[in-house]
């Protein structure tokens, strides 16, 4: 009878344990949290600053020289996945990430008096806290496809431009290119974005997911302000540069994450 009792109770301990640990496995794959890296870039679909001379200043910008050069992005990102519905395929998800940015964009200008060609650049670094809703849909065991929307809150940091020039007409003598840090102050942007992706899943633990994103800011502190070169190669007065940046600038990108489930 003993041994009856002793052959039952480990029995029941066992189905116990089986239970528990398919109804654990049956969670994490019901829910799961999700940590990882993210990285990615995006372009503006419009030009987002216009700049002119004062009425003193003899430089001309030169046409179609204004060119935007794609953000650099990277950060850390965290999510949770949990099924919707009796399928099993459909899955709400949320996500968010905290990231470093860097905004580039550069213009010529020519100066009308010795044919010298300015080149200004422009590095706009920002923190970018972004957190965002989506629905997932399981195409196999290991893919997905997901959409949803995102929004974005951004602290840009003072800017640093770099001045260089070029005499483009003879003699063609090279110019010393000369850097000066110019802060603009910092400024707050914030704005919402349309995201579409997919995801792969190595395994239970492994993942990687990308993301094609369309975005519009709705609020930025920037545009209240005016933009002014105020040094010349020289390192002293004023370039006679001033500028305005623009509202409401759309952009898309392209993010990619790499991460494991919890």
């Amino acid at each position: 009878m003993r041994k009856k009792v002793l052959f039952l109770a480990a029995l029941l301990a066992f189905a116990t344990s089986q239970l528990y640990s398919q109804e654990n496995n049956g969670m994490l794959y019901r829910s799961d949290f999700r940590l990882g890296i993210t990285a990615g870039t995006n372009i503006n679909l419009q030009r987002n600053v216009f700049m002119w001379p004062d009425k003193n200043c003899k430089l001309t910008e030169i046409l179609d020289s204004y060119k935007d050069i794609p953000a650099i992005n990277v950060g850390l990102y965290l999510g949770h996945e949990h099924d919707i519905g009796s399928t099993g395929k459909m899955r709400l998800g949320i996500d968010g990430s905290i990231g470093y940015s860097i905004d580039n964009w550069k213009v010529d200008f020519k100066n009308d008096t010795n044919g010298k060609i300015t080149n200004i650049t422009y590095s706009v670094a920002s923190i970018v806290i972004d957190e965002g809703i989506y629905l997932s849909y399981l195409l196999t065991d290991k893919l997905s496809v997901h959409g949803g929307i995102n929004f974005y809150e951004q602290l840009l940091l003072p800017t640093i431009p770099l001045i260089t020039s070029d005499e483009k007409e003879p003699p063609l003598v090279p110019q010393t290119t000369k850097q000066k840090k110019h802060p603009e102050g910092i400024g707050i942007k914030a704005g919402a974005r349309l995201r579409v992706g997919a995801a792969y899943n190595f395994n239970t633990l492994l993942f990687v997911s990308g993301n094609l994103f369309y975005s519009v800011p709705f609020y930025n502190t920037t545009t209240a302000e005016n933009l002014t070169i105020e040094h010349n190669l020289a390192g002293e007065g004023n370039m006679g540069l001033i500028g305005k940046y623009r509202d409401f600038i759309q952009n898309v990108g392209v993010m990619f994450t790499f991460g494991f489930k919890l």
